[in-house]
């Protein structure tokens, strides 16, 4: 074991694609702080066991796979492998989180579907009261809780057109700001 320490990547790839699995260990423990290292640098910290484990497959698949004709070290290659699998997992979370903030926004688009005197309604009004102004709120429920037009909202409340668009716009913003800062 002491004489493998001393053989360098290449030599120990070709023993570990020959079958030597021994070897894999020395693998490891050279290619373990390089794991680490970009665990951190995707600020994946957070689920560094997991990723480190998933360093190690990856790392035993690069040898398994790795062809010395291509002109390449394998430092590189295995780093490019594993750089490539934290991007999927960096946008499958960022996926995941775009449509946990989807599904609030279809619940609250869906509740606010019904009528005002809907039983379910009535705990969401009181949370979106308190995030807009009186003007915004005056507008918002005009027009989504009374399913009254814009324009008929303009002559009722006895505001421009434009301005009860500019209302509505800034109310829904707030929303879903404030469903999407909840998730």
């Amino acid at each position: 074991m002491r004489r493998k320490r001393t053989l360098n990547d290449y030599e120990l790839i070709f023993l570990i694609q020959s079958g030597d699995e021994d070897v894999l260990d020395l693998m490891v423990e050279k290619y373990r702080r390089l794991i680490a290292k970009m665990i951190h640098k995707f600020n994946l910290a957070y689920e560094f066991d997991d990723l480190m484990q998933e360093g190690i497959i990856i790392l035993h698949r690069s040898v398994m796979q790795f062809d010395p004709a291509f002109n390449k070290t394998f430092t590189r290659y295995f780093e490019l492998n594993f750089k490539r699998h934290l991007i999927s997992v960096v946008s499958m979370q960022k996926r995941r989180a775009d449509n946990r903030v989807l599904y609030r926004r279809e619940i609250f688009e869906n509740n606010h579907a019904v009528r005002e005197a809907s039983v379910f309604y009535r705990p969401h009004l009181e949370e979106i009261v308190r995030i807009l102004t009186p003007l915004e709120w005056r507008v918002y429920v005009a027009r989504h809780v009374k399913c009254v037009p814009p324009d008929e909202c303009a002559r009722a409340l006895g505001l421009d057109a434009k301005v009860v668009y500019n209302a509505l716009h800034r109310a829904k913003r707030k929303i879903r700001r404030h469903l999407g800062d909840t998730t």
